[in-house]
């Protein structure tokens, strides 16, 4: 096991399969779906950051963060929400400094076009969702390309 530096600061535990590093603040293995959902997204966009999940009833689910860096600095950060329900994303309002771990929804993440993201799984295959989160990860946003 090895560490990845958390955007809290730190350091969380580092789990790497099927070439993904997976981070966060949740204990076992990625689910099915998760695993699924991020081999085919890093097929897609690589370089993507996965942190595993939990609600506190054990609801598993998965961000996703794309930092933008200008110079040095990180300047904003991408996040996505995967999970059962489908997958939603939009800027962090911190640079995942406190929204971390917290529902893009609860977050009060903007969820509206055309930065932000929301589809309901509604059946649809894991892979779509993947396809469908690297269209948005890699469409201009802000004037500017997120990748």
């Amino acid at each position: 096991m090895s560490l990845k530096r958390c955007p809290l600061g730190g350091y969380a535990r580092l789990v790497k399969a099927e070439k993904i590093d997976w981070g966060g603040q949740r204990e076992g293995e990625a689910t099915k779906a998760e695993r699924a959902f991020a081999m085919s997204l890093d097929t897609l966009v690589p370089g993507l950051d996965y942190w595993l999940h939990a609600d506190d009833d054990g609801t598993p689910w998965l961000l996703v963060s794309q930092d933008i860096v200008e110079g040095d600095a990180v300047r904003d950060t991408l996040r996505l929400d995967f999970d059962a329900r489908g997958i939603r994303g939009g800027w962090s309002p911190a640079c995942l400094n406190w929204d971390d771990g917290v529902r893009a929804e609860e977050a009060l993440i903007d969820l509206s076009g055309p930065d932000g993201l929301h589809y309901l799984a509604d059946r649809a295959p894991v892979e779509d969702l993947a396809r469908r989160a690297a269209a948005w990860f890699t469409a201009p946003k802000r004037g500017r390309w997120a990748d």
